[in-house]
């Protein structure tokens, strides 16, 4: 019994004390590594809020930059200069005031906002605006940076009510100043959603330091912690504090491109770590059963306990130096070695998911926030100009409809060889055109019927369309069609847009070339329609605007740029989306994806 005792006395800490070590070193390499990607995940979420706050006013620039554009304010009657602000008004979401100056800050119009429900009670989703909003306001136009540079946008500020604002300002047509104030209050759920836990916090502060969004209270917020202030000093990234309640906190700051702005995000390190807290009871449990299981096995057999201890530690050695996926040997043993080496390797697995599950949640946000914001940015754009569309529209079709009538009658009473004639003649066609775009924009803003329809006739019909001109220009069509396919949609919309694609790759080939017109289907649920040319491709730095409202690269005047925007209305309305391939000198692929229209449908 001596010997038993001390040959137990011996094998038990020979046994158990590797095993606690080696469990030990595995905690503190895993919580340190769940540390290094919580810091990094913290990162990620502060930029994405960042990207997405920039994106937002940078929405507003643009449709008060639209707005700004679509009509010359210097040959307007001060009468008409109210009207078209009240226009751009009720045409700009969010818009709480409007204003028209000159370069030097002069007043041109009379500002246009609310001062009472009872003004226009169509605009329930305005605020009211008393004089002192409007002081603010004046005082927060950007004026002399948007006369320097075209846009600009102002300093945050907060209505009497407490309401978060900003003012943009983008140099109108004219020469004139087109003065905007947004309301920010749509971007507080957007903040107080991105807060860390129950217990986590988002802040965005100017470079002042001052609060402009936020998912507190501001006499509890982050914008006087350690967490912002090194941000305000230049420091941004992750970084852990104590707070104002004496808790350690792990957080960490981005800028909002553009702007200057700070975002802030934190929580309590204890709610960071808390998987931490479970690994240690993994690691706790699994050092317990490697002690009980020691104890067992050195009453039974000293020798047969140094082979399993030896593969625990060198899994754990292997665990430490970061190769998750190793595993220990001893694991198909049944006894309680067996137990012990099953239990640490389910405790390496459960690392390693760990590892792998939080790569790709902050994978997957980072891609979530970017497509967000992409199709957040497209979406505002087309819905501005179909906004805008469509006020222009009925300003405009009625004394456009008197003057085309009118010159349509004098017309009628000119000689066919009269030179009042051709100047008549040349009114009507103007006219004509305007009224084409008048016709366009409107076409932007209204809906599709959607049906059944052919994919292979609708590409047959869009290419037959464009067959005179195509074969005039030298340019041979290549069909490259998969099996049928039938998808849903309205059938004139859907052929207007491969019409203009088949359109915008003839005028890409002015010496000839080939254009290739194909779909595949891709696993059963996505048509993928290609059009493919041989000329002479897409600049990179035009590619990501060619299918904004109103750009052109064409040197011809009778250019409209609604042709591209048409193409991505009509596909967004149907579900699907448009992207481009192209590189200088080597053709440009414009690919369409739809949904297909399933067979149990079609019963």
């Amino acid at each position: 019994m001596r010997i038993g005792a001390r040959a137990l006395l011996v094998m038990v800490p020979v046994a158990v004390l590797p095993l606690i070590g080696a469990g030990w070193i595995a905690f503190k390499v895993s919580r340190r590594a769940l540390e290094d990607r919580t810091r990094a995940a913290q990162v990620a979420a502060a930029r994405s809020l960042a990207e997405r706050v920039s994106a937002e006013v940078s929405a507003s620039l643009h449709a008060a930059g639209l707005a700004g554009n679509a009509m010359d304010f210097a040959e307007l009657s001060a009468g008409e200069r109210v009207g078209a602000l009240r226009l751009v008004f009720r045409q700009i979401e969010g818009a709480a005031a409007v204003a028209l100056l000159s370069p030097d800050g002069a007043q041109v119009a009379s500002p246009v906002y609310l001062d009472s429900r009872a003004q226009d009670p169509s605009l329930a989703d305005r605020a009211i605006l008393g004089e002192q909003d409007i002081d603010e306001f004046a005082r927060s136009i950007p004026l002399r940076a948007a006369v320097q540079v075209g846009a600009a946008v102002g300093p945050a500020h907060a209505s009497r009510s407490g309401e978060p604002r900003v003012a943009v300002a983008v140099r109108a047509r004219g020469g004139l100043v087109l003065a905007v104030e947004f309301s920010l209050a749509r971007l507080i759920p957007v903040v107080s959603e991105s807060r860390l836990g129950v217990r986590g916090s988002a802040v965005v502060v100017d470079r002042t330091g001052r609060v402009v969004l936020g998912s507190i209270a501001p006499r509890s917020s982050l914008s006087g912690s350690p967490l912002v202030q090194a941000a305000l000093a230049g420091s941004l990234g992750a970084l852990s504090f104590i707070g104002p309640d004496g808790v350690e906190r792990l957080g960490a700051t981005a800028e909002a491109p553009d702007l200057g702005w700070i975002i802030a995000i934190d929580e309590p390190a204890e709610d960071a770590l808390a998987e931490s807290r479970v690994l240690a009871r993994r690691t706790a449990a699994a050092v317990a059963i490697a002690l009980v299981a020691g104890v067992a096995l050195a009453l039974l057999a000293s020798r047969a306990i140094v082979r399993p201890i030896r593969a625990l530690h060198q899994g754990a050695a292997a665990l430490a130096g970061g190769e998750l996926g190793h595993r220990v040997v001893a694991a198909d043993r049944g006894d309680e070695l067996g137990d012990l080496a099953r239990a640490f390797n389910t405790m390496a697995a459960e690392i390693e998911r760990w590892n792998r599950e939080l790569a790709q949640r902050v994978e997957e946000k980072t891609r979530e926030a970017r497509e967000a914001q992409d199709l957040l940015l497209r979406a505002q754009k087309l819905a501005a100009v179909g906004q805008l569309g469509a006020g222009v529209a009925h300003e405009v079709n009625n004394p456009l409809a008197g003057l085309l009538g009118q010159t349509q009658l004098l017309l009628l009473q000119e000689p066919a060889d009269s030179a009042r004639r051709k100047k008549l003649a040349s009114i009507e066609t103007q006219a004509l055109r305007i009224r084409e775009i008048v016709q366009r924009l409107q076409q932007g803003a209204e809906g599709a019927e959607q049906t059944a329809v052919d994919l292979r006739a609708l590409l047959d019909d869009s290419l037959a369309r464009n067959g005179d001109a195509l074969a005039s220009a030298k340019v041979q069509i290549v069909r490259e069609y998969g099996p049928p396919l039938r998808i849903t949609g309205d059938p004139r919309r859907l052929t207007e847009a491969f019409a203009e694609l088949v359109t915008n790759a003839r005028r890409a080939m002015p010496a000839g070339g080939q254009l290739t017109v194909g779909y595949r289907c891709i696993d059963g649920q996505l048509a993928a329609i290609r059009f493919a040319d041989t000329g002479e491709g897409i600049s990179p730095s035009v590619r990501p605007r060619i299918f904004e409202p109103f750009f052109t690269t064409k040197k011809d005047w009778n250019a409209k740029g609604l042709g591209l925007t048409m193409v991505h209305q009509v596909c967004e309305e149907h579900n699907g989306r448009v992207t481009v391939e192209s590189a200088p000198g080597k053709g440009a692929t414009f690919t369409v994806v739809l949904p297909v229209l399933q067979e149990r449908a079609l019963a």
